[in-house]
Formats: structure tokens, C-alpha cells, sequence
């Protein structure tokens, strides 16, 4: 089956409420007939109004040049911003009183030249006779003439519509001559004023050039900057020197802190300084050392002497030699001793010393650098001052060049005839065709306009219609679950017949196919939740509770479940003709009958049809069928009992709007079904019953959607073929 056919989920969210497609495939030859219709009332009206109100429309053309060389191009405007600016001046001039007031005032040449459109303005203006209105000549002028710029060129279109061609043609032929001549007196008169103001502007050029050169000349001599540029090549050789000057001085600095560093740390020493050899060698030249090395030096050759001459090392005299050398060389040790120290802590000194005379010469030298980076700060600032006065002369020297330049020109102009930046290049024609009506423009306006009112009149109906037309409308109700829908029974192609048993007689029909996946959705719920009973009712009078709830018996007993089906439509019943079965008795007997009677009586009266599977209790007696029965415990002791012998009870019932019945059944039933019927039955009616029965004991299972047409969803038609040449080929 197509997709159309199947049920719709359990719950849907809000959507929209007009489905283009469906309303284009519904409203398809109305809108064709708008179409057309349009079109049609398009070409009538072309023709009548080009019998009433006929417009022609003359045109002439002018072409603006350009200028060469202007007093805004050398303010820095560029020259198409200049070029537009004047074109827009030439429109205002043409539309303005400037030009079509000679026109009005030229009333004997426009007279003759266009005597229709004069003559309603003759003998106006409250003077009687032959007096021409100007004013209101000016008026009607105004209205029928438009210039404008010709997108994307230089130039100008000046025309006049009217609804006589030939007269169109002189009156825009009056207005170019007017525009022109206006153009050549304003043209000649306006070289003087544009010569005096580009002489002003000379002179002032002059005065300023002559301000800036007294002001650059006053700095000069203020800062004396007559040799500026040798001046700032001094100060960066010398700020080079003392840079190169503060490099030396700041790494012999870091060498005696070095070194003096070292010196410290072997000073505080525990093991004692460790003298160089350079020191040491000082510390010999030292005379006190000097005279202990040639006491020693004495002793020692004593010693030596008295060994050569045999004298023994325990001899009195050797050991007193001895004794004194002894004492010399202590007294020459301690004596090196203090010498060195002595020396050290004169080096250790000197480092000092020369560490705060290398510091003393960075600072004076930090102080020389800051003092020339200032001095070329201000050379800059100095030279930045003369070069901007310098910049502003020159572009003052060129501006009054240029003026100079363009009012020499303007002067060898003043004898020339053609002054003018506009030329004529198109002059006036009677045209070929009108301007309006135009059946290229009427004939597609007429056919969108009738065909966009049409639509809106479409659009509003289907806005206003609040009638359930298709499923889609139940699936964007809000909390709804739509069960199925069934087609209506004339458009089945498996052919026509009693609606109420369409799944028996037409088995393989779409009507009977619809039933089959509704039973499926119904049967799902029904096994998931232990459910037997399903109350079926309807909103409306007529919207096929009645068939639907013998379709889906039929269709449960063709699935071998034991059906009971009962009417409980005490008002109009009508399952006993569907079935062709006895009407009494029936339910309305059982209700009535003693408690422990009922079972019995309830047997009784269960009658079997020709279908398999598939039981009948009838609405019964007409005199014992009391509605309030209904909704008393007897029908709940009676589908209690059915529930042990059915494996499914549909239960059909009034209409939800005429009776309470089906709201107190729904109490008593298991689950309960809303039938709404297509094109019928409204949103709002539905969506309150829904909620009605949603309140009720009974569990309900979603809306199933009657008679549903073909052309209430467009495209159904084509499903509902294609599902009955699938299932009979």
C-alpha cells in the first residue's frame, strides 16, 4: 500500500495547517480559469483604454560632456562625482519653472503648435476672452514632462506624454528649444562669474603662499636652522662616539667588578689568599726582604765556610750559625707575609678605586648621550616643520598654476559660441507606439492579478473552513493519535455497494485494505493492554460509526478472533439491517431482564451472521430501550460477561453531540474510538469530544477519519489506484 494509506504515528506535533500541494491539486481548474480569465480582462482592458485614454510619449536627447580640468577636480572631487552633480542640475532645471515657464509665456507659438492641449487653458485665469492661463498651463505642463538620467550613460532624456501623438512631439520640441536657449545665455553669462572666482581664488592662493613663507622664514631664524641637515649629521657622529665611548667604559667596568669580585672572595677566604707571581715578584723588591735575603745569603756562606774548614755542626760557633739562620728565614717568612697582604690590600683598593672612577665617566657619558638624542629630537621636529611649510607652498604654487591654467582657457573661450556641456543628440519624433496601455503589460497583469485574488480567496476559505478534510488535519491536533483512515466507498475501484460490509463484499477493495491496517493498529493496543472491549462512536450524526464498527468486526473475524458486535444505539439502530438479522430482542432485553437472569437471557438473544467467528446483539425491544440502562452496572455486568466468551466487543453507540451514552459507555468499555467523518465533522467540535472521552475510564485509542475523498487530499486519488492495481493484478 502506499504510504498514504498507512495510519499515522501515535502523536503528532503542531504543523501547518494548509498544505499548498493538496489546495493547488483541489482549487487546479479555478486557478487555470483565473488564469485566463485575467488574460483575457487584460486584452479588454488594453483595448478600451487605448480608445479612451490613449498616452504618447516624445522624447528628445542630450549628452553631457565632461569637463577637462575643474575647480572641484583640483579640490580633490573626482570627476564622475562632478559629472552626476550636473546632470542632476540639468533635470531640476528642465522639470523646474525655469524652463517650462518660457513655454506657458510663449502662448502664441504653443497655440499653433499644439492648439488641443492650449485650448483648455484659453480664456482662463478669470480674464475672459482670449487671455491664455499660465498658471494653469504651468500646471498641466509640469505634469505631462519627466527628465531623467539614461542608466549607465551621460545622458539625458527629456519627454512628454500626452494622448495626442503629434501634439506630444511639439511640446517637447518647445520644451528642448527653451532648455537650449536657456543653456546658451546661462552659458555665456556664467564664464565672467567663473573667471572673477577663479581670480579670487588665484589671489587667495598667493596670500597663503605668502603667510606659510613668513612663517618657515621665522622658524629659520628662531632655531637657527640655516645648515639643519649638517647640524644633525654632527650630533649623530658625536652621539656615535660617546656610544662607542660608553661600550669600552662599560666592559673595563664589568672587568674590575670582576676582578674585584674574585679579589673579595679570596680575601673572606678561609684558606687564605692565594698570591700571584706578579705579586710575589713585588713583594721581593720589597728592601726590608731584600736586606733578610742578604742576611741569610751571609749566614748561609758562614756555614758553608766554616764546614770547608772542618768545623763540625755541633761546634759552639756552627750551632749559633745555625740557630741565626733558622731565626732569619722565620723572620723573612712572617716578613713575606705582611708584604703580601700589605700589596694585596693596596690592589684591592686600587680596584675600588677604579670602579668608582669608570662609573663617575658612564654617568657623564649617559648624561652626554640623553643630551644629543634630545638636541636631534629637536632638529626633527624642526626639519619636520620647514619640509610641511615647504609641502604646503608647493601644493599652493600647483593649485594656483591649474586656476591660472583654467582661466586662461575660459578666457579664450569667451569669444566661442559653443560654451555649453550639453548637446543634443536625439531630436523630437512622433512615436510609433503608445507609451500606455501596452498589451505586453495589461495581459500578464490582468492574469497575475485575478489569479493572486483568486488564490487569496482560496486561501481565506480554506483558513475559515474548519471541517476535518483529510487525516492530515487530525495529525497536527495537538495530543492526538490518528488510528486510519478510510477512503469514501464511491471512489473505491473495486467497485460500489453497502458501505457497512465492504470488507465482505468487496475484499480487495481499498476500503476493505484500509480496515485491515486499522484492525492492525487497534490490535496491537488491544494485546499490549489486555483489552476485549472497544466502544466505537461518532461525533456527528452520520459520520459512519455504525460502518466502521461493522468493518472492523468483519475484519477482526476474518483474523479467526471471536467477535462480539453490539448495538448499543438505542436511539437509531440499524446493525440488525446491516446484518440482516432480527432487531429484537436484544441488548435493551438483557438490561431489562432480573440480575440472575440476565445470563441466560443474554445467550438467548446473541444471534449468529453468515460470517464465521462473528456474533450479533441487537439494540433489542424498542419499548425496554432505556438510555439510562446504559450507564448502570447491569452494562457492566453484561460486558463482563462477554469479555470470558469474545476475544474482541465492538460496541457502537449514539452519536457524542445528540446523547451522553457513548461518554458513559466509554466509562464502562475498555478502550474506546472516535469516528470523525471528512468534510464534515469540525476541528473544534473534535478536539473537544477527544478531550471528553480522553477524561473517561475507558483507555482511548486515537481517531479513525470517514470518507476521506480523493480530491480532499490531491494526491490520494493516485494511491488509492495504485494500492487496488497492486492487490488485483
Amino acid at each position: 500500500m502506499p504510504s498514504a494509506m498507512a495510519p499515522a504515528a501515535s502523536s503528532q506535533g503542531p504543523g501547518i495547517t494548509i498544505d499548498p500541494v493538496k489546495l493547488l491539486l483541489r482549487y487546479k481548474w479555478y486557478l487555470i480559469a483565473a488564469l485566463v480569465i485575467g488574460a483575457v480582462v487584460g486584452v479588454i482592458s488594453n483595448y478600451v483604454l487605448a480608445q479612451v485614454a490613449p498616452r504618447w510619449s516624445s522624447q528628445v536627447i542630450f549628452e553631457c560632456k565632461p569637463q577637462t580640468q575643474t575647480i572641484a577636480e583640483i579640490a580633490g572631487t573626482g570627476q564622475a562625482e562632478e559629472m552626476q552633480r550636473f546632470m542632476l542640475t540639468q533635470i531640476s532645471t528642465i522639470r523646474q519653472d525655469l524652463v517650462l515657464q518660457k513655454v506657458v509665456e510663449d502662448s502664441g507659438v504653443l497655440t499653433k503648435r499644439a492648439p488641443k492641449w492650449s485650448s483648455q487653458f484659453m480664456g482662463g485665469g478669470g480674464q475672459g476672452g482670449d487671455a491664455f492661463d499660465t498658471v494653469g498651463a504651468l500646471k498641466a505642463l509640469r505634469r505631462i514632462v519627466s527628465a531623467s538620467v539614461i542608466s549607465g550613460t551621460n545622458l539625458l532624456q527629456v519627454s512628454v506624454t500626452y494622448s495626442d501623438k503629434w501634439e506630444a512631439t511639439e511640446l517637447v520640441g518647445m520644451v528642448k528649444e527653451k532648455y537650449m536657449d536657456s543653456l546658451a545665455a546661462r552659458g555665456k553669462a556664467g564664464l565672467d562669474d567663473k573667471i572673477d572666482g577663479l581670480n579670487n581664488q588665484i589671489n587667495r592662493f598667493e596670500s597663503e603662499i605668502k603667510i606659510l613663507s613668513g612663517k618657515r622664514q621665522a622658524l629659520i631664524q628662531s632655531k637657527g636652522l640655516d645648515s639643519v641637515d649638517d647640524r644633525q649629521s654632527n650630533t649623530k657622529f658625536e652621539l656615535s662616539q660617546v656610544t662607542d665611548k660608553r661600550l669600552t667604559v662599560a666592559q673595563s667596568l664589568e672587568a674590575q667588578r670582576t676582578s674585584l669580585s674574585q679579589m673579595e672572595a679570596e680575601y673572606s677566604s678561609p684558606g687564605g689568599i692565594v698570591y700571584s707571581a706578579e705579586l710575589r715578584a713585588t713583594a721581593d723588591r720589597d728592601p726590608q726582604i731584600l736586606e733578610l735575603h742578604s742576611d741569610i745569603q751571609r749566614v748561609t756562606s758562614a756555614i758553608e765556610a766554616r764546614k770547608i774548614s772542618g768545623m763540625m755542626p755541633t761546634h759552639r760557633e756552627m750551632v749559633q750559625l745555625t740557630n741565626q739562620l733558622d731565626g732569619l728565614n722565620a723572620t723573612l717568612d712572617e716578613k713575606e707575609k705582611e708584604v703580601l697582604k700589605k700589596l694585596f690590600e693596596a690592589q684591592l683598593d686600587s680596584t675600588r678605586k677604579s670602579i668608582a672612577q669608570y662609573e663617575a665617566i658612564e654617568k657623564s657619558l649617559v648624561d652626554q648621550t640623553t643630551a644629543l638624542q634630545d638636541k636631534l629630537v629637536d632638529l626633527s621636529k624642526a626639519q619636520q616643520e620647514l619640509n610641511d611649510y615647504k609641502e604646503q607652498i608647493s601644493g599652493l604654487a600647483e593649485s594656483k598654476r591649474v586656476s591660472k591654467q583654467e582661466m586662461e582657457g575660459l578666457i579664450s573661450q569667451k569669444g566661442s559660441v559653443d560654451v555649453n556641456r550639453v548637446i543634443l543628440v536625439q531630436d523630437q519624433r512622433a512615436p510609433i507606439e503608445m507609451s500606455f496601455p501596452q498589451l505586453k503589460i495589461l495581459l500578464p497583469a490582468g492574469a497575475v492579478v485575478l489569479l493572486g485574488l483568486t488564490a487569496g480567496v482560496i486561501v481565506l476559505i480554506e483558513l475559515l473552513d474548519t471541517r476535518v478534510k483529510s487525516p492530515s488535519d487530525v495529525a497536527i491536533m495537538p495530543r492526538v493519535r490518528l488510528i486510519g483512515w478510510v477512503p469514501d466507498g464511491g471512489e473505491d475501484p473495486a467497485g460500489q455497494g453497502a458501505i457497512e460490509t465492504a470488507f465482505r463484499e468487496r475484499p480487495r477493495g481499498v476500503v476493505a485494505e484500509s480496515f485491515r491496517q486499522i484492525r492492525g493498529s487497534i490490535a496491537k493496543r488491544l494485546h499490549s493492554s489486555g483489552h476485549r472491549t472497544v466502544l466505537v462512536a461518532s461525533g456527528m450524526p452520520q459520520s459512519g460509526a455504525t460502518s466502521v464498527a461493522a468493518n472492523l468486526a468483519l475484519s477482526f473475524a476474518s483474523a479467526d478472533k471471536r467477535v462480539l458486535l453490539i448495538d448499543a444505539n438505542f436511539r437509531r439502530p440499524a446493525l440488525h439491517r446491516v446484518f440482516s438479522a432480527q432487531e429484537t430482542p436484544g441488548l435493551a432485553d438483557v438490561l431489562a431482564a432480573k440480575p440472575d437472569e440476565r445470563a441466560q437471557r443474554l445467550a438467548e438473544v446473541t444471534q449468529a451472521t453468515t460470517t464465521p467467528s462473528l456474533d450479533l446483539l441487537t439494540a433489542g425491544t424498542k419499548d425496554q430501550r432505556v438510555f439510562e440502562r446504559l450507564a448502570t452496572d447491569a452494562m457492566s455486568e453484561v460486558l463482563a460477561s462477554v469479555k470470558a466468551m469474545y476475544d474482541v466487543i465492538i460496541v457502537d453507540v449514539a452519536p457524542v453531540v445528540v446523547s451522553g451514552d457513548a461518554l458513559a459507555l466509554a466509562n464502562r468499555c475498555d478502550c474506546s474510538v472516535l469516528v470523525v467523518r471528512a468534510l464534515a465533522d469540525k476541528r473544534g467540535m473534535v478536539a473537544r469530544i477527544k478531550n471528553e472521552m480522553s477524561e473517561a475510564r475507558g483507555e482511548f485509542l486515537g481517531i479513525i477519519v470517514n470518507a476521506v475523498k480523493s480530491s480532499s487530499g490531491g494526491y490520494m486519488k493516485r494511491n488509492i489506484q495504485t494500492a487496488h492495481e497492486y492487490q488485483n493484478p
